[in-house]
């Protein structure tokens, strides 16, 4: 099999290698969404009353505190990954988020047990935060290393859809359970139940991921003796650069990501005013076009190249992410999702050159580690943190639009960023070697 049909063992074998990943990715990062659309109530029922921008403030920082497992988890899932193989890896990962989120679903209040809650909440967000360190770096791996070498792009892409996907799911399964019970039944017992989704959708999960083989890539790796006995070492003494540069390009992805997915529905209705349901709406409407969006971006950076995405997407960051904000500030349903589609358009062409670009850039036997270790970070320091930030923005600044400009900076730093990317789209995945052929 020569270097750079890695992936092309029949496009039977791909299309299941993409369903097995990215139907894990939805499993895993639906976990993570039904956090994210929960953060309201879970202000009220964890934390003290009285203050509810301090509740609001405390409760993003539980949901920053997954981020700050999220590279120890990348470090120990990517080198066993690296070593021993994706699939056994990605099974055990959806089991352990699955296993987290029903703990959640179960967990006393701050009014049964005080300060109690809040602690055994952070430690089921240590949890899957360790969990999640490991699962998308590991699944877009296992996608990328079955994907034809010409739509790389496009199987990245829909892997990233796959975390997307989840958010929008998420957020319209706690919506339902608000809309077909009272709010004091929520309140009480109905918030629980998207949580308990986690388990049974982890063991799906779990029999779909042990039911594929180990990836073409690794299998070629491991005949030819380059699994790597200490990836982590390796990547960072040979490829700390190319991590430096992931690290980069994945902080706007990251921040993009959680402002959209985390961020505007709490910002909207604590600070827009406008009601949780019609928060909720907007931020799934706006979430759906970018279904579509990126895989479509995914497909033209298959034949224009990774770093074009990245211009445009961090350039379209400049431009309308203070348009966005100040749409959405105008309090109407419609102003609300024109408003978050600013942020969701260039949102998407980034993270479509992001995620095929930090697979790309690093060879097969370190590729786990190393991206899980970039990525990762990245997401810690700018994606668990977007809405912790953007809230402290408003508090400070008393503007509505304060964290537009945060979005600015970044995408502005990401722009200067991409002159010094190589072009990961010609770059063989087997060795990192540029292939003399084009791509598509």
């Amino acid at each position: 099999m020569t270097d750079d049909a890695l992936g092309a063992r029949g496009p039977r074998s791909g299309l299941k290698a993409l369903a097995a990943g990215s139907i894990g990715n939805f499993v895993e990062w639906f976990d993570f969404a039904i956090y994210s659309a929960s953060i309201p109530i879970v202000a009220m029922l964890f934390f003290p009353p009285g203050n509810d921008y301090a509740a609001l403030l405390s409760a993003f920082a539980l949901y920053g505190v997954a981020f700050v497992a999220r590279p120890l988890g990348g470090v120990v899932w990517g080198n066993l990954g690296d070593r021993l193989g994706r699939r056994n890896v990605l099974a055990t990962i959806v089991l352990l988020m699955g296993a987290a989120t029903m703990a959640i679903g179960l967990l006393p209040t701050y009014a049964t047990v005080g300060l109690l809650a809040p602690a055994l909440l952070a430690l089921c967000r240590l949890v899957q935060g360790f969990s999640g360190g490991g699962e998308f770096t590991g699944a877009t791996s296992f996608i990328t290393e079955y994907a034809p070498p010409n739509r790389r792009g496009l199987f990245s892409a829909i892997s990233a859809t796959f975390t997307t996907l989840p958010a929008v799911l998420g957020t319209l399964t706690v919506l339902g359970m608000r809309v077909i019970m009272s709010e004091a039944a929520f309140v009480e017992w109905g918030w629980r139940l998207p949580f308990l989704i986690g388990g049974p959708l982890a063991i799906v999960g779990l029999i779909i991921r042990l039911r594929m083989h180990e990836t073409p890539a690794f299998q070629e790796a491991a005949g030819k003796h380059e699994v790597e006995r200490a990836p982590l070492r390796v990547a960072m003494r040979d490829h700390g650069r190319q991590i430096a540069l992931v690290f980069a390009i994945a902080s706007l992805s990251g921040l993009g990501a959680y402002t959209l997915g985390t961020y505007f529905v709490s910002y909207l209705t604590v600070t827009i005013k406008i009601s949780p349901t019609a928060a909720l709406l907007a931020n799934a409407a706006a979430l759906t076009v970018t279904v579509p969006l990126v895989p479509a971006a995914g497909l033209l950076g298959d034949r224009i190249g990774r770093k074009p995405l990245l211009f445009i997407g961090s350039a379209g960051f400049i431009a309308l992410s203070v348009p966005g904000y100040l749409l959405a500030a105008q309090g109407s349903l419609l102003t609300a999702i024109l408003g978050q589609l600013f942020v969701a358009l260039p949102w998407s062409f980034v993270v479509a050159a992001v995620v095929a670009i930090q697979m790309e850039i690093f060879p097969t036997r370190v590729r786990y580690s190393a991206s899980s270790i970039g990525y990762n970070l990245a997401y810690m320091v700018f994606g668990g943190t977007a809405p912790l930030v953007a809230t402290w923005l408003v508090s400070v600044t008393g503007s509505s639009i304060a964290p537009a400009f945060y979005l600015m900076v970044v995408a502005a730093a990401v722009f200067v960023v991409a002159f010094a990317l190589p072009e990961t789209s010609r770059l063989s995945l087997r060795t990192g070697a540029e292939r003399p052929e084009p791509v598509a």
